[in-house]
This record gives C-alpha cells, structure tokens and sequence, in this order.
C-alpha cells in the first residue's frame, strides 16, 4: 500500500519514501497495520513522528519509543541496527566469530506494537548467528552488571578452549563439558554478584 496520491501525503516525497520502504521490509502485522492506517487516514503529523529521522546511538546507546517507523525501537530497526552493529564489530574484532557475544534484555514492552526487550534480544541474537557469530543469550531479565559478569566466565572459557590446545595428551574437555564449565561460571558469577 502505498501513500495516498492526492491526499496530501504526496507532498512529503521524503515520508513517502520511507513510509513506502517500510510496508515492503516491516515484517512485524502489527507496525505494519499501524503504519497502514496512519496512511489510510492521512494522519501526516503522527508519520512524521514515526518516519522524521532514523535513531542514533547515543551515550547511553540506541534509546527510542517503541513503535513503528525508523524513529522507534521495532523489529526491523532492531534488526537493520543489528546488521550494522554486527559489521562494525567484525572490523572491529577478528575473533569475532570465535568469541561471540553475550545478549541481556530487561522487563520494558509495548503490546500495541509487539516490541519488548525480549523480543529484540532475540532478533538481535537471530541476526547475529545468521552472520556465524556465536551468541550467549540470557534467558530471563537480566540486570546489566549480569552481562559483565557473564563476559568475565566467558574469557575463562577461552582461556581453558587454549589451555585445552596445550594438552593434548591429556583428557580433552567436549563442547557439552564446556558448555557445564560455562554454565557453572556464569550460576557462580550471577549468585555471588
């Protein structure tokens, strides 16, 4: 569905554009539904605010309403955000792909758009693992000192995935064993926290 041509909307090629880019890529019913009817009913002043600008990063990282459009936390721009995050890291880091990452979300949710912290942490994880980059993802609310604490269990992990190398002679850790350590160290870094 694309913007009305002669009910005003035409006039912001800009709005159109991107109102236009996001029915073909939005994949979430309910942003899609949303941003259908705000066209529907000519309601320019609420899709300016939807589609006025693209989220930034910010001191205190990528802060928005969630909602539909380029201007609010949704699914696609959790996603494209992702994808961007994701290439920045891998020039940033080339042991990306062997180190991975550790994800947390919180409790925040938005119902009438189906975004929450839990949901983007998954598309998060999702775009990251479809880019081969391996992803610790917590499985409930988290608080974010959990995530440090999880990062520190995680470089003991690399450090016994290396010692591991040196001992060839000896008994060699599987993967399920090292998933137990892992799983340990982070229950032992989350309870005496």
């Amino acid at each position: 569905m694309a913007a009305p041509e002669g009910g005003g909307l035409g006039e912001n090629t800009r709005l159109d554009r991107e109102t236009a880019q996001w029915l073909r890529w939005d994949k979430n019913f309910l942003t899609l539904e949303a941003v259908k009817r705000l066209i529907a009913e000519g309601n320019k002043e609420e899709l300016g605010k939807c589609f006025g600008a693209r989220m930034e990063f910010g001191t205190a990282g990528l802060r928005a309403a969630m909602g539909p459009g380029i201007s609010r936390m949704n699914d696609l721009t959790i996603i494209q955000t992702t994808q961007g995050f994701c290439r920045y890291l891998e020039k940033q880091f080339s042991d990306l792909k062997q180190k991975g990452i550790v994800i947390s979300f919180d409790a925040r949710a938005h119902p009438s758009s189906g975004g929450s912290s839990r949901r983007f942490a998954r598309l998060a994880a999702t775009t990251f693992i479809s880019q081969g980059i391996p992803v610790y993802l917590f499985s409930d609310i988290t608080p974010t000192p959990f995530v440090v604490e999880a990062l520190k269990a995680l470089e003991w992990r690399l450090r016994l995935l290396c010692l591991n190398n040196f001992l060839a002679s000896s008994r060699r850790w599987n993967e399920k064993a090292l998933r137990k350590l892992l799983t340990f160290l982070i229950r032992k870094c989350v309870l005496e926290f």
